[in-house]
């Protein structure tokens, strides 16, 4: 979740677009309003009407000012419920009708605030999958559907507590926690390990120890 600091930024940097966006009516030069301001005279109401109509049309507005701001306020709510990656965001905002440039360029202010971080993203899902009890494999699998590569995580995978040794242990913990009930022990708590995100070298040492330690 975003704190209190950089949500209160990206409000001002949204705002600012807002007020950018607003359309400023003028009267032409060398076209003065009459006395009442033009209420009565269908000539000055009917420009009265154009003008309305433009500003409805969004003529006039710096192009794409009023997409991004809107565009900011989504991934501002998005991101205040939970922790998103950049690429996520992306796909979302493209869903709901965002342009790519708009959404390229929202995405981009909303990095630059510290608002979206990858690296942070990466370390907050890697750690609640590890509690979940879910495998290396199936983790790097998760940073590569969000665009993240797995290399570039800082600390990934030693800092994070895992090695072969430990996931080794982790994987038995799972089968005991929730052991397979197939007739296939072994085979069911391969599956169920390799379903779960564990390397398969992980899943094949884990599920032959747990079957001969449980044979029935």
């Amino acid at each position: 979740m975003a704190d209190a600091a950089l949500l209160e930024r990206l409000r001002a940097s949204i705002a600012e677009l807002e007020a950018d966006a607003t359309p400023h009516v003028r009267r032409e030069d060398g076209d003065p309003l009459p006395e009442d301001g033009g209420r009565q005279s269908p000539r000055y109401a009917s420009r009265g009407q154009d003008r309305a109509g433009a500003e409805a049309s969004g003529a006039g507005q710096p192009k794409g000012a009023k997409d991004v701001a809107g565009a900011l306020k989504r991934i501002t709510s998005w991101v205040n419920a939970s922790e998103r990656s950049r690429s996520s965001l992306r796909e979302r905002l493209v869903r709901e009708g965002f342009a790519e440039g708009v959404t390229e360029d929202a995405l981009e202010r909303a990095c630059s605030y510290g608002l979206v971080d990858d690296a942070r993203y990466a370390d907050v899902l890697i750690r609640s999958r590890i509690a979940q009890g879910k495998g290396s494999a199936g983790i790097e699998r998760e940073l590569w559907q969000n665009e993240i590569d797995p290399s570039t995580v800082d600390g990934w995978p030693h800092e994070y507590g895992i090695d072969g040794e430990s996931e080794l242990d982790r994987a038995l913990q799972f089968l005991d926690r929730k052991p397979p009930r197939a007739k296939d022990r072994r085979g069911s708590a391969y599956r169920k390990l390799v379903q779960k995100g564990y390397p398969s070298s992980v899943a094949s040492t884990a599920a032959r120890m747990w079957a001969e330690r449980n044979p029935s």
